[in-house]
């Protein structure tokens, strides 16, 4: 064959030569030499032998660069992750590498001439009977999904692309274990499910907003961007989600009571700026109701310069109106303290004054700084606490103490007062002073006068007594001397 190939390209050199020599040697021109045309044939038989050498080497070189890429194919063939399969229309096993070899779990030589089917399980024979024949008869690539059952291994599902070859005798098949890729997918659609049902069933809203790169001249406003809120959100704020997406984000802003609009873009306007997450509680007017709302979110920025925030809305309104009821509880109770007649003292566990009245100060003389920066001790004298300690104790164990004791004043002025105290459910103490200094005055003035009407008392009866006995004695007199009773 090789040395056909050279008369060959002997035959073309030696007319290019004679063209060559045709276009030198025109009518013109002197005829060569002998001499000459010896040379010239020797030159042109050694330029031939050149020429069959250098086409030997290029053979040569063909021929090692097959091989190798024959062995580069048959490396790629054998020991591909994947499984490659020849099939005939019969589906017999032409072909197979060591992947595929080791999904049908036999040796290769045993499995040429097998037929693939043997190997698919029986809910999957129609659908790989049905690829087969289109792969044949449309000519253009097909897939489709199979299990294959290999002795008591477990089931392996495989994706199958096959593609007719050249010859239309049989196709080409590559097989690829998806058993991973259908765990990864169940568990992503498990992932994607619980996240639905986390944000789907959540008690607040869920929204997520983009900021844009700030531009000079552009508010935060036109700047943002609504991405995503989920339904809790939008029934939170009484948006249909629809109306809600159409309109974006002015649509929400919309929603913002008019009083509180100012603060509410000024405050994520400083957040955007500071890069802090964001909290802030805030009045929705839908209609002629209030609602409060309160909204918490962090910020995540991006590669362009903008700012995704993703956060949490909280329907706030029954909590704001129960510590409004409390605000105005506690405002009716520090009324009520304040029109008290008596004095009012409460102090913390250990004792320090946290609230006080307007009659404890001026009952005291001190001021309300003054006394809040006192304890209850400090009311009394060094002796008045020797003779009468104050009873925590008997407090704390939820009895209502009252006792007297002379309370001292700014001026030095003692004062004798009535206490009546008590411990309240958060560990503090409670307890009104009375003034009784004049009550206590009046009592001594009674008590003194009860005792000298008991002196007069005494001294009338003694004085009765002596009447009597001495008349006693002047009838006795009288009736000795025969007289009339005068007693």
């Amino acid at each position: 064959m090789k040395k056909d190939n050279n008369s060959d390209i002997a035959g073309i050199l030696r007319q290019k030569a004679e063209a060559i020599l045709d276009k030198k040697f025109t009518k013109g021109s002197l005829p060569l030499s002998e001499v000459e045309s010896i040379k010239l044939v020797h030159e042109l038989e050694v330029h031939q032998i050149e020429l069959e050498l250098q086409n030997e080497d290029l053979e040569l070189a063909n021929d090692q660069a097959a091989e190798h890429a024959s062995r580069k194919y048959a490396e790629l063939f054998d020991f591909a992750p994947l499984g490659y399969f020849s099939i005939s229309k019969e589906s017999e096993i032409i072909e197979v590498n060591l992947c595929g070899a080791q999904m049908l779990g036999k040796e290769r030589s045993k499995l040429r001439f097998s037929n693939f089917c043997f190997f698919v399980s029986d809910n999957s024979k129609t659908i790989f009977h049905l690829f087969l024949e289109k792969v044949f008869n449309s000519k253009t690539k097909q897939t489709c999904e199979v299990v294959l059952t290999v002795g008591d291994a477990m089931p392996v599902s495989v994706l199958l692309n096959g593609i007719i070859s050249e010859n239309s005798e049989q196709c080409l098949v590559t097989a690829t274990d998806i058993d991973e890729l259908k765990a990864a997918d169940e568990a992503l659609k498990k992932s994607q499910e619980l996240y639905a049902d986390l944000v789907s069933n959540q008690t607040a809203g869920i929204y997520r907003i983009l900021v844009q790169k700030p531009e000079s001249g552009k508010s935060i406003l036109d700047s943002t961007r609504i991405e995503f809120v989920n339904d809790r959100f939008c029934e939170i704020v009484e948006i249909d989600p629809l109306e809600f997406l159409n309109n974006e984000i002015a649509k929400f802003f919309g929603r913002i009571h008019p009083d509180d609009i100012e603060e509410f873009i000024k405050s994520n306007e400083i957040a955007q700026q500071e890069f802090k997450p964001y909290f802030m509680e805030s009045r929705l007017l839908i209609g002629d109701r209030i609602k409060w709302m309160r909204f918490e979110s962090c910020a995540r920025r991006l590669e362009d310069g903008s700012t995704r925030w993703t956060g949490i809305a909280i329907d706030i309104t029954d909590r704001k109106k129960a510590e409004e009821a409390v605000r105005m509880n506690e405002e009716k109770y520090r009324m009520l303290l304040e029109f008290a007649t008596d004095a009012f003292f409460q102090g913390d566990e250990n004792g320090n004054l946290i609230i006080v009245n307007s009659v404890a100060i001026e009952l005291t003389g001190f001021s309300r700084d003054e006394l809040l920066k006192m304890n209850m001790k400090d009311l009394f004298s060094t002796e008045t606490l020797n003779e009468k300690p104050l009873k925590y104790a008997q407090v704390k164990k939820g009895e209502i103490v009252k006792s007297e004791r002379e309370l001292v004043c700014k001026d030095k002025k003692a004062v004798i007062v009535e206490m009546n105290s008590r411990m309240m459910p958060d560990g503090t103490f409670q307890s009104f002073f009375r003034d009784i200094t004049d009550r206590k005055t009046i009592e001594a003035a009674l008590n003194r006068k009860l005792s000298e009407l008991e002196i007069y008392y005494d001294l009338a009866i003694t004085r009765e007594r002596k009447m009597i006995a001495l008349k006693s004695e002047i009838n006795l007199l009288l009736e000795r001397l025969g007289e009339k009773l005068k007693y």
